[in-house]
């Protein structure tokens, strides 16, 4: 038990060292290149004086290699993209080891037995996923923030139209006047405009790197006028109407689920105070669910189903519109 505490903290002590001396170790230009591909971007000689810049999944090639050829890179840079992170996917999944690999450790070096081995399993597997559930709450939030942002922004586009001022600079002028996160996505859909890509692709582009189903209608209404032609600031009116009307729908069910939601979340919460309950009163008792293995299997099954009722819950709850 020693020796694999010992082995598995050096590995958690390497992950962090090759973690840290990548990022420490980025150039300058390595650093400005970021900020224009928040994904991240790897440099590829192509010949006398040129090069192309395509998305890097990993400064570490073993890494890239790994994630490419399971899949997960393009799908973790889509998470990442829309959590507005600068992050490349070989760094998250580096990260997401880390995590692990500490939570792991601590209880193997304390207990030193096999609870606690079984309690680091545990802890390893929710070690990885927590940075996972921290991006996905933090993609949604900046979801949620650019929707709130979308109807304003919508509405200048319209009076920019009726102005006179082409689509573009309607588009720079929202950019310039709306806030975070609404205007970096803009000013990014500019850049890639001004670097050569159609307006139509540029569009598409931040459809699928926010993942709104509010800018999806946008952007399709604005594909189809783009089509067939049309007064364009009245589209965008009728997107702008419908938008609130969803809006008016949305807060109308979450006042009469109100009630629900908070029944799912005390009856989540039930078990957890009975047992801080019974453990003030018999410590001795209730010690005997983390310090046995009947106990412990106990506790993963009350967790798991604990787990699994929260979200059926939420999810029957949750009515699309």
């Amino acid at each position: 038990m020693d020796l694999l505490a010992a082995v598995t903290a050096s590995v958690t002590v390497m992950l962090f060292a090759a973690y840290a001396a990548r990022r420490l170790s980025l150039r300058p230009a390595d650093q400005r290149l970021r900020v224009l591909a928040p994904g991240g971007v790897d440099v590829e000689p192509r010949g006398e004086g040129e090069v192309i810049l395509r998305p890097g999944t990993s400064s570490l090639a073993f890494v890239g290699r790994f994630l490419d050829g399971q899949g997960y890179a393009a799908r973790w840079r889509r998470q990442l993209e829309r959590a507005g992170l600068t992050v490349r996917p070989g760094e998250y999944f580096l990260m997401r080891c880390l995590f692990a690999a500490a939570l792991f450790v601590v209880p193997v070096v304390v207990l030193r037995s096999l609870p606690g081995l079984l309690l680091g399993a545990v802890l390893a597997a929710a070690g990885f996923m927590l940075p996972a559930l921290w991006v996905s709450a933090r993609a949604r939030s900046r979801i949620g923030k650019i929707e709130r942002q979308l109807t304003e922004t919508i509405t200048l586009i319209s009076n920019a139209q009726r102005a006179g001022f082409a689509f573009a600079q309607g588009i720079e002028v929202a950019a310039e006047r709306m806030g975070p996160p609404i205007s970096t996505e803009l000013a990014r859909m500019m850049f890639d405009m001004n670097m050569g890509a159609s307006t139509e692709d540029a569009l598409v582009a931040m459809n699928e790197r926010i993942g709104s189903e509010d800018l999806d209608l946008v952007v399709t209404a604005i594909l189809i006028q783009r089509q067939t032609g049309g007064n364009l600031a009245e589209v965008l009116d009728n997107v702008t109407e419908i938008m609130r009307d969803r809006d008016r729908i949305k807060g109308e069910i979450q006042s009469l689920t109100a009630s629900q939601r908070m029944s799912g979340v005390i009856l989540s919460l039930w078990p957890i105070a009975l047992g801080l309950l019974f453990f003030a009163i018999n410590p001795s008792m209730m010690s005997l669910m983390w310090t046995t293995i009947p106990g412990l299997v106990l506790l993963g099954i009350w967790g798991t189903l604990n787990l699994v009722g929260f979200l059926a819950l939420r999810r029957i709850l949750r009515i699309d519109i």
